[in-house]
């Protein structure tokens, strides 16, 4: 199949549901800066050609913000990723499991810069938001805990303060495949888990999920952001984007590990 048709198929294939969520804002230095449920609703034609998304964020009962956007597979499905409409310097990646990033192509110096990386496991989704100012400067990051059977959910909990550390065990062994810009996928290979970066901050969300990201970007030196998930007592997984030294988007890489060997 056609590397652009696949990645449009796998985001039809696991992303249009009803996503009922808790979307939570934090300072970069992990301070809760706003938390309201929402919903991400997709909803495709017959043929799955035409996807519409609809937005809700429900931040009060009298204050409730909507965004919609409209993707066309033959106008957005690209052969570097799909287009966003919101940004034209944005693109998707989406692996058949259904983990997948939004991410910006090219850090720019004085532009924003950033990505949201999603994780798939049965009914649920949760995505990882990381973003930067102009300056190259951690401006925020952001946890989306989502349900496709409801709110609340009967799985994520309603905790929002961060934890001051995790047990992550170093010496893990997995599988990983990688995405890279032009949507060719490898085939899996065995990978060592790795975490802590120098430079990185790290923050230890609730619900097992903890992330890894530099303190500041900049043009000069590769970027890597890590986010995984620590789903239940047997299984983590692992999203890792990767930019060049120039600021290109290289790859998002996907590793599992299975836990209590």
């Amino acid at each position: 199949m056609d590397l652009k048709v696949q990645n449009w198929k796998n985001l039809t294939d696991q992303h249009l549901y009803d996503w009922h969520g808790l979307w939570t804002r934090y300072t970069p230095t992990g301070e809760v800066l706003q938390s309201f449920p929402s919903l991400r609703h997709f909803e495709s034609n017959a043929d799955k050609t035409e996807i519409y998304q609809l937005n809700k964020y429900m931040y009060t009962e009298d204050d409730i913000k909507k965004e919609s956007w409209h993707y066309n597979q033959t106008e957005n499905s690209l052969e570097d990723g799909m287009f966003h409409p919101q940004a034209e310097s944005m693109r998707g990646y989406f692996f058949p499991s259904g983990h997948a990033a939004w991410a910006v192509t090219q850090l720019q110096e004085g532009s924003p810069f950033g990505m949201e990386l999603f994780f798939r496991y049965q009914h649920l989704r949760h995505s990882v938001g990381i973003v930067y100012d102009d300056k190259g400067n951690l401006m925020r990051t952001a946890n989306i805990r989502e349900d496709s059977t409801g709110y609340p959910s009967s799985f994520w909990s309603t905790e929002l303060e961060q934890l001051p550390s995790r047990e992550l065990s170093q010496n893990l062994q997995g599988t990983s495949i990688s995405m890279t810009a032009d949507l060719q996928v490898s085939e899996p290979v065995n990978a060592q888990f790795t975490w802590s970066k120098e430079g990185h901050q790290l923050f230890y969300l609730p619900d097992g999920v903890s992330i890894s990201c530099p303190e500041k970007v900049s043009l000069g030196s590769p970027v890597f952001c890590l986010v995984n998930w620590l789903i239940n007592e047997q299984e983590m997984q692992q999203l890792i984007a990767n930019y060049d030294a120039s600021g290109k988007f290289q790859s998002l890489t996907l590793e599992h590990y299975e836990l209590n060997q």
